[in-house]
């Protein structure tokens, strides 16, 4: 019997047998969506099929954060900290019954079958991104001002603590180029070409923008008659954004419920995009 439920499971249904007796599920995932739930120690990833009033979900137990790189992580699964559960209700569901600290008691689950076995795949794959305008090459490693953000997910690429969104222009395709020097001011540690850093030109503070001693002019980093030098020899507070989308899928997963017995070789969840979608703040040290 276990053999004809492996060699089926491709289709809509399967069947498992005890005793002589028959049980007859959708397992009809396709049209769902993988969802998530985050605790203090915990993951909960889940899918919902509500016209069968059935749900398949992963416990992971951990404190570590998932989604902050992209990885590629094999869980095996114990029956305890890191499980699976297929169940059958006796009515709708919600995300409020895995995401809630406490479950609901309705509906009630009339078949429960625990996943103690096989190996959950969990693929990561986060974006970062300065949101500074430029198309830039998430798999290159350049690192203009060597400040420990690679320059697509750096605030400042020349590290002169003026950000580089400012310091392109009106056009991010010919970037402005103050000094004429043929290095565009977002790569250049001089702007003006007056002999002084951009960064030695915020009259001792973090932005240089701010510190003018001729309006008409502009900003003293802007304007080579003025080449007053205050050295500061620290970056300003980055920001940029965080974005994770996962897949998970299942190997060699064996789904019991008492003496009844369930094998999928392999079993696809999906994916979810943006699980994670955050902000993230850093002060680059200076080297």
């Amino acid at each position: 019997m276990k053999k004809t439920l492996v060699l089926f499971l491709s289709f809509l249904a399967f069947t498992a047998c005890n005793d002589g007796d028959i049980i007859v599920t959708s397992f009809d995932f396709d049209e769902t969506n993988l969802q998530t739930c985050k605790g203090a120690s915990s993951y909960v990833f889940y899918k919902i099929n509500s016209n069968a009033t059935e749900s398949i979900s992963l416990r992971i137990t951990t404190s570590d954060e998932l989604f902050l790189e992209s990885s590629t992580r094999e869980i095996a699964l114990d029956g305890s900290s890191n499980v699976v559960n297929y169940r059958n209700y006796d009515g709708e569901i919600t995300s409020g019954y895995f995401c809630s600290a406490i479950p609901p008691v309705e509906p009630l689950v009339t078949a429960d079958y625990i996943g103690a076995s096989g190996v959950a795949i969990l693929i990561t794959e986060t974006t970062l991104d300065d949101n500074d305008g430029l198309e830039e090459d998430m798999n290159s490693n350049l690192d203009t001002d060597m400040d420990g953000l690679l320059n697509f997910y750096d605030l400042d690429d020349d590290g002169d603590n003026v950000p580089t969104a400012l310091e392109l222009g009106d056009d991010p395709l010919n970037p402005r180029d103050s000094d004429g020097d043929g290095i565009a001011d977002y790569l250049d540690s001089d702007d003006d070409g007056d002999g002084v850093l951009t960064r030695y030109e915020a009259g001792g503070g973090l932005d240089p923008i701010t510190n003018v001693t001729d309006p008409a002019v502009g900003p003293d980093y802007l304007n080579p008659a003025v080449s007053t030098e205050v050295i500061i020899d620290e970056y300003r507070t980055h920001t940029y954004q965080l974005t994770s989308d996962i897949q998970l899928s299942f190997s060699g997963l064996v789904l019991t419920n008492g003496e009844e017995e369930i094998t999928l070789e392999t079993l696809n969840l999906g994916e979810q995009q943006q699980v994670e979608d955050r902000e993230i703040t850093v002060t680059p040290e200076f080297n």
